[in-house]
């Protein structure tokens, strides 16, 4: 995900580049694509020399050729190595440099994550309450608000990445990031103690070469954990690793091409390289207008922390950025257009994973060529952020896709998203499903139970049916059955997004058309 500063500048900019994904606690570290600056309780890596498992990923030798300059992967090394051994995921460090390692590491963390899993729905069962309710209980009750000092502290820590906000301004966004550290120290903890006391047994190592199907690697209670759940789950997380190495190398080889093509304008114009971008970009960047701003952030203020004086220099600079970004590719076709460049570097084979569609709610047609299936949490603000790009990039393509929306509520992070998704599935019974959510998305910050209902009353629902529907829990089992699929499929975060099975890996308007746009030359062969 391209994301421009921490936090999305107060989540301004995740509604029109990017979202920042959001996982549901478990033994895991970051679950967010490249380039999501999170706040940073780790030191940074330092760039080191390549080893062997790490010079496996970058193929082929020959990534380009410029007219009759060749472009190899030794030629960007050092900008690819600074571009993932500083990144925050600490996940992705570790692929890059023994990405084998890495990988079994991987597996272990979805054993344990599983077991961790089924210990707290084991619990929740004895003491006759939903999950939900036992992690309120055990955890989300138990957060204490952290304080001024404590919010302080991580604004300054993470200062550089703050993009110029003042602290008031992404103050909501770092009480979250708090509590979320908190909430994965105490859900550690929680389940630490229920190892004690429920039965745990270990039957086989999951990264064992060669063992055979159904083989039980675990059992909590007696019952298994197979080794087919861990490696469907491990599809999509090796995917989105190489994607994302992939997606470093490849921005680099183009600022490499360009760079290469600007330096021959020059020459044969006989003038130095900055004259070029002086004259195709900078001075063609022009102060977004009074008007310009304020639509922008009329459009945007649902998902804007802030009021309009505060974020209006962040709206201002987002603005002539975007401005930026489409001269230089503007002048890269320009340039491009006179010249012959072969790009060979090969994009990874994405897997195809048989996502089930569950009894989520649709639209479209069901025979459409392409599928996209959404988990996604009604309360996570990346999804807030990601749900008006997926209205607008789909609405070109029609009939030609079948859109389904399931439940990942990331409970012991975001207390109101079960409820949330229950009053959802009520709303779907209504037929007003889509209505409703756009009240959820845009009201993120009040999902309790009266604005649930008063949403309802907002759409037009039959007030009674909806709050007798709402109330019983009858929907709880479709919402843990999209759960439970969710963790087989390899979500850990939301919103995660299948196109014909296979995971999105790009969450801008750009990255979701290519996606579709491959599935459906794929679906047409």
């Amino acid at each position: 995900m391209k994301i421009k500063t921490l936090l999305v500048s107060l989540l301004l900019i995740l509604s029109m580049s990017a979202v920042n994904a959001q996982r549901r606690t478990a033994p895991v570290r970051s679950a967010t694509p490249k380039a999501t600056p999170t706040p940073a309780a780790r030191p940074q890596a330092q760039v080191t020399q390549m080893s062997p498992t790490q010079a496996s990923t970058i193929a082929p030798v020959t990534l380009a050729i410029l007219n009759d300059v060749t472009i190899s992967a030794s030629d960007i090394q050092d900008q690819l190595d600074a571009a993932i051994l500083n990144d925050p995921d600490l996940y992705l460090r570790d692929f890059y440099q023994n990405h084998s390692k890495a990988i079994q590491e991987a597996r272990q963390r979805a054993v344990d994550a599983r077991i961790a899993s089924m210990l707290v729905a084991a619990q929740a069962k004895k003491a006759g309450i939903t999950t939900e309710e036992f992690l309120d209980r055990e955890i989300n009750s138990k957060i204490a608000p952290p304080s001024d000092a404590e919010v302080r502290a991580a604004y300054d820590a993470n200062r550089s990445q703050l993009g110029g906000a003042e602290l008031e301004t992404v103050r909501p966004q770092l009480i979250n990031y708090l509590r979320g550290q908190r909430s994965e120290q105490l859900y550690g903890a929680l389940v630490n103690r229920l190892k004690m006391t429920n039965t745990v047994m270990k039957h086989a190592d999951v990264n064992t070469p060669n063992l055979a199907p159904g083989t039980v690697l675990a059992s909590v209670n007696g019952q298994p954990i197979r080794i087919e759940t861990i490696n469907e789950r491990m599809k999509a997380y090796i995917y989105k690793m190489e994607m994302r190495i992939y997606t470093a190398q490849k921005n680099i080889l183009n600022r490499r091409i360009n760079d290469l093509l600007i330096v021959a304008e020059a020459n044969r114009k006989k003038i130095g390289p900055e004259e070029i971008v002086r004259t195709e970009i900078s001075d063609k960047i022009k102060p977004p207008t009074d008007a310009e701003v304020t639509k922008f952030y009329e459009e945007n203020k649902s998902r804007i922390t802030g009021d309009f004086a505060t974020v209006r220099p962040q709206i201002v600079s987002y603005l002539e950025q975007e401005q930026q970004e489409k001269l230089e590719t503007a002048l890269a076709e320009k340039l491009r257009s006179g010249n012959k460049v072969q790009l060979l570097l090969k994009e990874p084979e994405p897997p195809v994973q048989l996502i089930s569609l569950g009894k989520g709610p649709s639209r479209g047609d069901l025979n459409a060529p392409v599928t996209i299936v959404e988990f996604t949490d009604f309360q996570c603000s990346a999804c807030g952020g990601m749900y008006p790009i997926i209205e607008q990039t789909l609405k070109p393509y029609g009939n030609r896709i079948h859109f389904v929306i399931r439940n990942f509520p990331l409970t012991s992070i975001h207390a109101n998203a079960f409820r949330a998704a229950q009053a959802a599935a009520a709303a779907n019974a209504q037929g007003k499903f889509w209505e409703y959510i756009d009240y959820l998305f845009k009201n993120q910050a009040a999902l309790d139970v009266d604005s649930l209902k008063k949403y309802a009353t907002q759409v037009g629902l039959d007030r009674k049916r909806f709050d007798a529907e709402f109330e019983s829990g009858r929907y709880d089992e479709q919402i843990r059955q999209d759960i439970q699929d969710g963790e087989l499929y390899g979500v850990e975060a939301t919103p995660t997004i299948f196109i014909n099975g296979v995971v999105l890996t790009e969450f801008s308007a750009e990255g979701l058309k290519a996606a579709i746009d491959k599935a459906l030359t794929r679906a047409a062969r």
